[in-house]
Protein backbone atom coordinates (compact mmCIF):
# COMPACT_ATOMS: atom_id res chain seq x y z
CA UNK A 1 0.00 0.00 0.00
CA UNK A 2 2.97 2.02 0.96
CA UNK A 3 4.51 1.86 -2.65
CA UNK A 4 1.25 2.69 -4.19
CA UNK A 5 1.05 5.79 -2.18
CA UNK A 6 4.35 6.77 -3.44
CA UNK A 7 4.09 6.05 -6.75
CA UNK A 8 0.87 8.28 -6.56
CA UNK A 9 2.69 11.50 -5.14
CA UNK A 10 5.41 10.74 -7.66
CA UNK A 11 3.36 10.33 -10.53
CA UNK A 12 1.12 14.31 -9.42
CA UNK A 13 4.51 15.43 -8.70
CA UNK A 14 5.73 14.70 -12.09
CA UNK A 15 2.58 15.72 -13.63
CA UNK A 16 3.02 19.30 -12.32
CA UNK A 17 6.31 19.41 -13.43
CA UNK A 18 5.46 19.11 -16.68
CA UNK A 19 2.21 21.47 -16.79
CA UNK A 20 4.79 24.21 -15.24
CA UNK A 21 7.09 23.71 -17.92
CA UNK A 22 4.45 24.19 -20.59
CA UNK A 23 3.58 27.05 -19.36
CA UNK A 24 7.16 28.38 -19.55
CA UNK A 25 7.87 27.25 -22.75
CA UNK A 26 4.92 29.26 -24.50
CA UNK A 27 3.27 26.11 -25.84
CA UNK A 28 6.41 24.47 -27.12
CA UNK A 29 5.11 21.39 -25.44
CA UNK A 30 1.51 21.27 -25.95
CA UNK A 31 1.05 17.87 -25.14
CA UNK A 32 1.26 17.83 -21.91
CA UNK A 33 -1.73 17.62 -19.89
CA UNK A 34 -2.62 20.04 -16.86
CA UNK A 35 -3.16 17.90 -14.04
CA UNK A 36 -6.84 16.49 -13.65
CA UNK A 37 -9.43 16.99 -10.85
CA UNK A 38 -9.07 12.79 -10.75
CA UNK A 39 -5.32 13.60 -10.11
CA UNK A 40 -5.51 16.11 -7.34
CA UNK A 41 -8.12 14.09 -5.71
CA UNK A 42 -5.37 10.96 -6.37
CA UNK A 43 -2.84 12.86 -4.70
CA UNK A 44 -4.66 14.46 -1.59
CA UNK A 45 -5.77 10.52 -1.55
CA UNK A 46 -2.34 9.68 -1.36
CA UNK A 47 -1.30 11.72 1.68
CA UNK A 48 -4.15 11.18 3.66
CA UNK A 49 -3.71 7.08 3.30
CA UNK A 50 0.18 8.00 4.44
CA UNK A 51 -1.06 10.38 7.48
CA UNK A 52 -3.34 7.59 8.55
CA UNK A 53 -0.67 4.79 7.89
CA UNK A 54 1.66 6.85 9.94
CA UNK A 55 -0.96 7.65 12.99
CA UNK A 56 -1.85 3.61 12.66
CA UNK A 57 1.85 3.19 13.26
CA UNK A 58 2.15 5.60 15.37
CA UNK A 59 -1.10 3.91 17.46
CA UNK A 60 0.47 0.46 17.61
CA UNK A 61 3.81 1.72 19.23
CA UNK A 62 1.27 3.00 22.16
CA UNK A 63 0.01 -0.14 22.34
CA UNK A 64 3.05 -1.94 22.47
CA UNK A 65 3.83 0.20 25.46
CA UNK A 66 1.02 -0.62 27.03
CA UNK A 67 1.19 -4.45 26.85
CA UNK A 68 4.95 -3.84 28.16
CA UNK A 69 3.02 -1.91 31.18
CA UNK A 70 0.92 -4.74 31.63
CA UNK A 71 3.55 -7.69 31.97
CA UNK A 72 5.55 -5.75 34.28
CA UNK A 73 3.07 -5.27 36.71
CA UNK A 74 2.02 -9.23 35.87
CA UNK A 75 5.51 -10.07 36.87
CA UNK A 76 5.51 -7.71 40.08
CA UNK A 77 2.28 -9.39 41.21
CA UNK A 78 3.65 -12.77 40.69
CA UNK A 79 7.28 -11.62 42.15
CA UNK A 80 4.48 -10.27 45.64
CA UNK A 81 2.53 -13.92 45.36
CA UNK A 82 5.91 -15.73 46.12
CA UNK A 83 6.46 -13.44 48.41
CA UNK A 84 3.76 -13.81 50.54
CA UNK A 85 3.91 -17.52 49.67
CA UNK A 86 7.58 -17.09 51.15
CA UNK A 87 6.46 -15.89 54.27
CA UNK A 88 3.92 -18.17 54.90
CA UNK A 89 6.29 -20.95 53.93
CA UNK A 90 8.58 -19.91 56.48
CA UNK A 91 5.90 -19.20 59.18
CA UNK A 92 4.50 -22.56 58.88
CA UNK A 93 8.51 -23.99 59.43
CA UNK A 94 8.54 -22.42 62.33
CA UNK A 95 5.18 -23.15 63.60
CA UNK A 96 5.80 -27.47 62.47
CA UNK A 97 8.89 -26.86 64.64
CA UNK A 98 7.88 -25.27 67.59
CA UNK A 99 5.03 -28.24 67.16
CA UNK A 100 7.55 -30.66 67.23
CA UNK A 101 9.13 -29.36 69.72
CA UNK A 102 6.15 -29.10 71.84
CA UNK A 103 5.41 -32.75 70.81
CA UNK A 104 8.62 -33.94 72.28
CA UNK A 105 8.36 -32.59 75.70
CA UNK A 106 5.03 -34.21 76.09
CA UNK A 107 6.16 -37.22 75.10
CA UNK A 108 9.01 -36.77 77.51
CA UNK A 109 6.68 -35.98 80.31
CA UNK A 110 4.37 -38.75 79.91
CA UNK A 111 7.13 -41.12 79.94
CA UNK A 112 7.72 -39.30 83.52
CA UNK A 113 4.61 -39.61 84.53
CA UNK A 114 4.19 -43.38 83.29
CA UNK A 115 7.01 -44.43 85.39
CA UNK A 116 5.65 -42.22 88.63
CA UNK A 117 2.04 -44.19 87.72
CA UNK A 118 4.38 -47.51 87.84
CA UNK A 119 6.25 -46.65 91.13
CA UNK A 120 3.32 -45.75 92.52
CA UNK A 121 1.43 -49.25 91.82
CA UNK A 122 4.09 -51.12 93.44
CA UNK A 123 4.20 -49.01 96.43
CA UNK A 124 0.60 -49.39 96.74
CA UNK A 125 1.00 -53.52 95.82
CA UNK A 126 3.45 -54.02 98.49
CA UNK A 127 1.28 -51.80 101.01
CA UNK A 128 -1.66 -54.06 100.11
CA UNK A 129 0.22 -57.27 100.27
CA UNK A 130 1.49 -56.68 103.85
CA UNK A 131 -0.83 -54.86 105.06
CA UNK A 132 -4.47 -56.27 104.47
CA UNK A 133 -7.35 -55.46 106.55
CA UNK A 134 -6.84 -58.21 108.94
CA UNK A 135 -3.05 -58.16 108.89
CA UNK A 136 -4.00 -54.60 110.02
CA UNK A 137 -5.70 -55.12 112.97
CA UNK A 138 -4.16 -58.43 114.18
CA UNK A 139 -0.78 -56.65 114.17
CA UNK A 140 -1.83 -53.58 115.77
CA UNK A 141 -0.76 -53.15 118.84
CA UNK A 142 -3.39 -50.66 119.76
CA UNK A 143 -6.65 -48.88 117.55
CA UNK A 144 -4.36 -46.13 117.68
CA UNK A 145 -1.44 -47.78 115.81
CA UNK A 146 -4.29 -49.18 113.68
CA UNK A 147 -5.64 -45.98 112.22
CA UNK A 148 -2.21 -44.91 112.09
CA UNK A 149 -1.88 -47.96 109.65
CA UNK A 150 -5.00 -47.00 108.34
CA UNK A 151 -4.16 -43.40 107.15
CA UNK A 152 -0.86 -44.81 105.87
CA UNK A 153 -2.65 -46.93 102.98
CA UNK A 154 -4.91 -44.08 102.49
CA UNK A 155 -1.64 -42.13 101.74
CA UNK A 156 -0.78 -44.43 99.12
CA UNK A 157 -4.21 -44.45 97.40
CA UNK A 158 -3.88 -40.68 96.89
CA UNK A 159 -0.63 -41.18 95.89
CA UNK A 160 -1.52 -43.61 92.96
CA UNK A 161 -4.25 -41.78 92.22
CA UNK A 162 -2.62 -38.62 91.99
CA UNK A 163 -0.32 -40.58 89.59
CA UNK A 164 -3.05 -41.50 87.73
CA UNK A 165 -4.32 -38.03 86.96
CA UNK A 166 -1.22 -36.81 85.95
CA UNK A 167 -0.77 -39.65 83.71
CA UNK A 168 -3.64 -39.31 81.85
CA UNK A 169 -3.11 -35.63 81.82
CA UNK A 170 0.46 -35.95 80.05
CA UNK A 171 -1.09 -38.83 77.64
CA UNK A 172 -3.73 -36.10 77.13
CA UNK A 173 -1.10 -33.36 76.49
CA UNK A 174 1.52 -35.53 74.34
CA UNK A 175 -1.77 -36.76 71.94
CA UNK A 176 -2.66 -33.40 71.28
CA UNK A 177 0.45 -31.99 70.65
CA UNK A 178 1.03 -35.32 68.60
CA UNK A 179 -1.56 -33.97 66.52
CA UNK A 180 -0.84 -30.84 66.49
CA UNK A 181 2.92 -31.73 65.05
CA UNK A 182 0.91 -33.64 62.33
CA UNK A 183 -1.07 -31.03 61.56
CA UNK A 184 1.86 -28.64 60.81
CA UNK A 185 3.80 -30.81 58.73
CA UNK A 186 0.50 -30.96 56.62
CA UNK A 187 0.56 -27.07 56.41
CA UNK A 188 4.21 -26.93 55.57
CA UNK A 189 3.71 -29.07 52.93
CA UNK A 190 1.02 -26.98 51.59
CA UNK A 191 2.94 -24.08 52.18
CA UNK A 192 6.10 -25.50 50.48
CA UNK A 193 4.00 -26.58 47.40
CA UNK A 194 2.01 -23.35 46.91
CA UNK A 195 5.72 -21.58 47.02
CA UNK A 196 6.68 -23.74 44.40
CA UNK A 197 3.88 -23.21 42.33
CA UNK A 198 3.99 -19.35 42.73
CA UNK A 199 7.53 -19.45 41.73
CA UNK A 200 7.03 -21.59 38.73
CA UNK A 201 4.31 -18.80 38.24
CA UNK A 202 6.22 -16.18 38.53
CA UNK A 203 9.45 -17.39 36.38
CA UNK A 204 7.00 -17.91 33.89
CA UNK A 205 5.79 -14.34 33.49
CA UNK A 206 9.52 -13.35 33.86
CA UNK A 207 10.34 -15.59 30.64
CA UNK A 208 6.72 -14.27 29.23
CA UNK A 209 8.22 -10.65 29.71
CA UNK A 210 11.10 -11.44 28.05
CA UNK A 211 9.79 -12.81 24.97
CA UNK A 212 7.66 -9.70 25.18
CA UNK A 213 10.31 -7.25 25.43
CA UNK A 214 12.17 -8.92 22.21
CA UNK A 215 9.17 -8.75 20.21
CA UNK A 216 8.57 -5.39 20.71
CA UNK A 217 11.94 -4.03 20.29
CA UNK A 218 11.84 -5.83 17.04
CA UNK A 219 7.82 -4.86 15.79
CA UNK A 220 8.88 -1.12 17.33
CA UNK A 221 12.06 -0.62 14.77
CA UNK A 222 9.66 -2.46 11.72
CA UNK A 223 7.13 0.56 13.02
CA UNK A 224 10.05 3.15 13.16
CA UNK A 225 11.30 2.47 9.71
CA UNK A 226 7.84 2.81 8.65
CA UNK A 227 6.80 6.06 9.85
CA UNK A 228 10.59 7.21 8.32
CA UNK A 229 9.42 5.81 4.85
CA UNK A 230 6.10 7.24 5.45
CA UNK A 231 7.20 10.58 6.60
CA UNK A 232 10.38 10.69 4.03
CA UNK A 233 13.02 11.26 7.46
CA UNK A 234 15.60 9.37 8.23
CA UNK A 235 15.13 6.37 10.89
CA UNK A 236 17.19 8.35 13.18
CA UNK A 237 14.95 11.77 13.31
CA UNK A 238 12.09 9.06 13.75
CA UNK A 239 13.42 7.49 16.71
CA UNK A 240 14.36 11.29 18.23
CA UNK A 241 10.09 11.67 17.15
CA UNK A 242 9.09 9.19 18.83
CA UNK A 243 10.79 9.36 21.82
CA UNK A 244 9.71 12.06 22.30
CA UNK A 245 6.34 11.88 22.01
CA UNK A 246 6.39 8.36 24.88
CA UNK A 247 8.29 10.93 27.05
CA UNK A 248 5.43 13.97 26.49
CA UNK A 249 2.41 11.10 27.05
CA UNK A 250 4.54 9.52 30.24
CA UNK A 251 5.02 12.64 31.57
CA UNK A 252 1.34 13.77 30.95
CA UNK A 253 0.42 10.76 33.14
CA UNK A 254 2.72 11.46 35.70
CA UNK A 255 1.18 14.88 36.13
CA UNK A 256 -2.75 13.64 36.04
CA UNK A 257 -1.31 10.64 38.58
CA UNK A 258 0.65 12.96 40.76
CA UNK A 259 -2.34 15.70 41.12
CA UNK A 260 -4.57 13.11 42.12
CA UNK A 261 -2.44 11.66 45.36
CA UNK A 262 -1.89 15.41 45.94
CA UNK A 263 1.53 14.71 46.73
CA UNK A 264 3.17 18.09 45.08
CA UNK A 265 1.21 20.94 45.61
CA UNK A 266 2.24 22.56 48.64
CA UNK A 267 5.91 23.21 47.55
CA UNK A 268 5.26 23.45 44.14
CA UNK A 269 8.83 21.67 43.60
CA UNK A 270 9.71 17.76 44.35
CA UNK A 271 7.27 15.65 45.49
CA UNK A 272 6.09 15.29 48.93
CA UNK A 273 7.05 18.27 51.28
CA UNK A 274 9.35 16.06 53.10
CA UNK A 275 10.96 19.46 54.82
CA UNK A 276 7.80 20.23 56.70
CA UNK A 277 7.68 17.90 60.16
CA UNK A 278 10.21 19.99 62.02
CA UNK A 279 13.67 20.23 62.83
CA UNK A 280 14.22 16.29 63.09
CA UNK A 281 13.72 16.42 58.83
CA UNK A 282 16.10 16.78 56.65
CA UNK A 283 17.58 20.12 55.18
CA UNK A 284 15.49 21.92 52.94
CA UNK A 285 17.14 21.62 49.05
CA UNK A 286 16.80 24.70 47.34
CA UNK A 287 14.15 24.94 45.38
CA UNK A 288 12.00 27.87 44.47
CA UNK A 289 8.98 28.77 46.72
CA UNK A 290 6.67 30.03 44.52
CA UNK A 291 6.47 33.45 46.12
CA UNK A 292 3.51 34.69 44.10
CA UNK A 293 4.64 35.15 41.20
CA UNK A 294 4.00 38.69 39.16
CA UNK A 295 1.06 38.83 36.87
CA UNK A 296 2.76 38.43 33.81
CA UNK A 297 1.48 37.48 30.27
CA UNK A 298 2.41 33.53 30.72
CA UNK A 299 0.03 31.45 30.04
CA UNK A 300 -0.08 29.04 33.48
CA UNK A 301 -3.01 26.80 33.28
CA UNK A 302 -4.19 28.04 36.86
CA UNK A 303 -5.21 31.62 37.71
CA UNK A 304 -2.60 33.18 39.26
CA UNK A 305 -3.00 37.02 41.16
CA UNK A 306 -3.77 38.46 37.90
CA UNK A 307 -6.52 40.54 38.57
CA UNK A 308 -8.34 40.25 35.37
CA UNK A 309 -11.43 38.20 35.72
CA UNK A 310 -10.26 36.27 32.44
CA UNK A 311 -12.21 32.93 32.24
CA UNK A 312 -9.19 30.70 31.80
CA UNK A 313 -9.12 27.00 32.18
CA UNK A 314 -11.15 27.48 35.44
CA UNK A 315 -14.95 27.75 35.15
CA UNK A 316 -15.60 29.60 38.70
CA UNK A 317 -18.06 32.42 38.62
CA UNK A 318 -16.09 34.60 40.90
CA UNK A 319 -12.95 35.64 39.29
CA UNK A 320 -10.76 36.20 42.42
CA UNK A 321 -7.17 36.24 42.31
CA UNK A 322 -7.07 33.27 44.79
CA UNK A 323 -5.85 29.86 43.96
CA UNK A 324 -8.33 27.42 43.21
CA UNK A 325 -9.35 25.46 46.45
CA UNK A 326 -9.53 22.46 44.21
CA UNK A 327 -5.99 22.71 43.81
CA UNK A 328 -4.96 21.50 47.03
CA UNK A 329 -5.17 17.64 48.31
CA UNK A 330 -7.92 16.66 49.71
CA UNK A 331 -7.53 16.21 53.20
CA UNK A 332 -9.21 12.61 53.73
CA UNK A 333 -8.72 11.29 57.11
CA UNK A 334 -6.27 8.36 56.82
CA UNK A 335 -7.82 4.80 57.28
CA UNK A 336 -7.22 3.54 61.01
CA UNK A 337 -5.37 0.60 60.53
CA UNK A 338 -1.66 0.49 60.88
CA UNK A 339 1.20 2.63 63.19
CA UNK A 340 3.89 4.57 62.97
CA UNK A 341 6.94 4.19 65.62
CA UNK A 342 9.68 5.76 63.79
CA UNK A 343 11.54 8.85 63.29
CA UNK A 344 12.62 11.24 61.02
CA UNK A 345 15.88 10.32 62.05
CA UNK A 346 15.37 6.23 61.67
CA UNK A 347 13.77 6.85 58.56
CA UNK A 348 17.28 8.85 56.90
CA UNK A 349 19.01 5.95 58.19
CA UNK A 350 16.39 3.12 56.62
CA UNK A 351 17.38 5.44 53.30
CA UNK A 352 21.25 5.37 54.07
CA UNK A 353 21.25 1.61 54.50
CA UNK A 354 18.93 1.09 50.90
CA UNK A 355 20.89 3.52 48.86
CA UNK A 356 24.20 1.00 49.82
CA UNK A 357 22.28 -1.26 48.40
CA UNK A 358 22.30 -0.03 44.95
CA UNK A 359 23.55 -1.84 42.20
CA UNK A 360 22.71 -5.48 43.96
CA UNK A 361 20.61 -7.09 41.70
CA UNK A 362 16.82 -8.25 42.55
CA UNK A 363 16.51 -11.56 43.46
CA UNK A 364 13.29 -13.66 43.78
CA UNK A 365 12.22 -13.35 47.60
CA UNK A 366 15.88 -12.17 48.62
CA UNK A 367 16.29 -10.71 52.01
CA UNK A 368 20.11 -10.37 50.87
CA UNK A 369 21.58 -13.62 50.09
CA UNK A 370 22.51 -11.86 47.75
CA UNK A 371 19.93 -9.90 46.87
CA UNK A 372 16.69 -8.10 47.60
CA UNK A 373 12.66 -7.98 46.15
CA UNK A 374 11.12 -5.01 47.23
CA UNK A 375 9.83 -5.69 50.00
CA UNK A 376 13.04 -7.43 51.20
CA UNK A 377 14.54 -3.86 50.63
CA UNK A 378 12.21 -2.08 52.77
CA UNK A 379 12.10 -4.47 55.44
CA UNK A 380 15.95 -4.86 55.26
CA UNK A 381 16.02 -0.51 55.62
CA UNK A 382 13.71 -0.16 58.45
CA UNK A 383 15.20 -2.86 60.27
CA UNK A 384 19.01 -1.76 60.48
CA UNK A 385 17.23 1.55 61.50
CA UNK A 386 15.83 -0.25 64.80
CA UNK A 387 12.10 -0.59 63.73
CA UNK A 388 10.52 -4.11 62.58
CA UNK A 389 8.16 -4.52 59.95
CA UNK A 390 6.60 -7.41 58.36
CA UNK A 391 7.83 -9.06 55.09
CA UNK A 392 5.72 -8.70 52.52
CA UNK A 393 4.36 -5.43 50.78
CA UNK A 394 0.61 -5.92 50.75
CA UNK A 395 1.28 -6.86 55.41
CA UNK A 396 3.50 -3.81 55.03
CA UNK A 397 0.43 -1.55 53.85
CA UNK A 398 -1.55 -3.53 56.19
CA UNK A 399 0.65 -2.39 59.22
CA UNK A 400 2.61 0.81 59.17
CA UNK A 401 0.69 4.29 59.68
CA UNK A 402 -0.51 5.92 56.65
CA UNK A 403 0.43 9.59 55.92
CA UNK A 404 -0.91 11.62 52.78
CA UNK A 405 2.50 11.77 49.71
CA UNK A 406 2.23 16.07 50.77
CA UNK A 407 3.23 14.88 54.12
CA UNK A 408 6.17 12.47 52.67
CA UNK A 409 9.88 12.76 54.56
CA UNK A 410 12.73 10.09 54.08
CA UNK A 411 12.25 6.68 54.45
CA UNK A 412 8.44 6.35 54.31
CA UNK A 413 7.18 3.92 52.02
CA UNK A 414 5.04 4.38 48.47
CA UNK A 415 3.07 1.39 47.52
CA UNK A 416 1.96 0.37 44.05
CA UNK A 417 -1.73 -2.02 43.52
CA UNK A 418 -3.15 -3.41 40.09
CA UNK A 419 -6.43 -1.87 41.82
CA UNK A 420 -5.46 1.13 44.49
CA UNK A 421 -8.88 0.68 46.74
CA UNK A 422 -7.98 -3.31 47.57
CA UNK A 423 -4.74 -3.66 49.17
CA UNK A 424 -4.76 -7.54 48.79
CA UNK A 425 -3.39 -6.11 44.88
CA UNK A 426 -0.41 -4.15 46.12
CA UNK A 427 2.12 -5.66 44.09
CA UNK A 428 5.44 -3.18 44.52
CA UNK A 429 7.01 -0.99 47.17
CA UNK A 430 9.72 1.32 47.66
CA UNK A 431 11.31 3.52 49.96
CA UNK A 432 10.99 7.14 49.61
CA UNK A 433 14.38 9.01 48.93
CA UNK A 434 13.41 12.66 49.10
CA UNK A 435 13.73 15.04 46.16
CA UNK A 436 10.91 13.31 44.00
CA UNK A 437 12.81 10.25 43.95
CA UNK A 438 12.72 6.60 45.36
CA UNK A 439 14.87 3.73 46.24
CA UNK A 440 13.50 -0.09 44.87
CA UNK A 441 14.24 -3.64 43.72
CA UNK A 442 11.96 -3.34 41.09
CA UNK A 443 11.90 -6.47 39.37
CA UNK A 444 14.30 -9.72 38.09
CA UNK A 445 16.78 -8.64 35.68
CA UNK A 446 17.12 -5.20 37.41
CA UNK A 447 19.34 -3.75 39.85
CA UNK A 448 18.65 -1.98 43.57
CA UNK A 449 17.93 1.46 42.10
CA UNK A 450 16.98 5.55 42.65
CA UNK A 451 14.78 6.58 40.24
CA UNK A 452 12.15 9.36 40.24
CA UNK A 453 8.59 8.63 41.82
CA UNK A 454 6.31 7.19 39.43
CA UNK A 455 2.62 8.21 40.94
CA UNK A 456 0.85 5.76 38.69
CA UNK A 457 -0.99 3.07 40.57
CA UNK A 458 -0.06 4.18 43.99
CA UNK A 459 -2.66 3.47 46.84
CA UNK A 460 -4.33 6.48 48.19
CA UNK A 461 -1.72 6.85 50.97
CA UNK A 462 2.02 6.19 51.68
CA UNK A 463 3.61 4.28 54.49
CA UNK A 464 5.81 5.19 57.53
CA UNK A 465 6.65 2.07 59.97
Amino acid sequence: MSRTHRHGRRRTTAVLAVALLAGASGGAVAWAEPPTEDDVAAAHAAVDAAQLDAAGAEARLDAIRAELARAEAAVQTAAEDYAAAREALEEARAAASEARADAAQASAAEVEARSWLAEAYRISSRAQASRGPLAVLAGAADVREAVQDDAARRAVDRKVAGAIAVHADARAAADAAGARWAAAQDVLADASAEAGRTFAAAQGRAAELDVLVAAAEREREELVVRLAELRETSIEVERERQAAREAAAEAERERAAREERGGEEQSGGEPGGEEQTGPEDEAPAPRPTATAAPPSSAPSPTPTAAPEPTRTAVPSPTPTPAPSPTATAKPTPPPTGGVSVGTATQGRAALAWARSKIGIAYQWGGDGDPGYDCSGLTSGAWSSAGVWITRTARTQYQTVGKIAYSQMRPGDLIFYANDTSDPSTIRHVAIYAGGGMIVEAARPGTLVREVPVRWGDTMPYAGRP
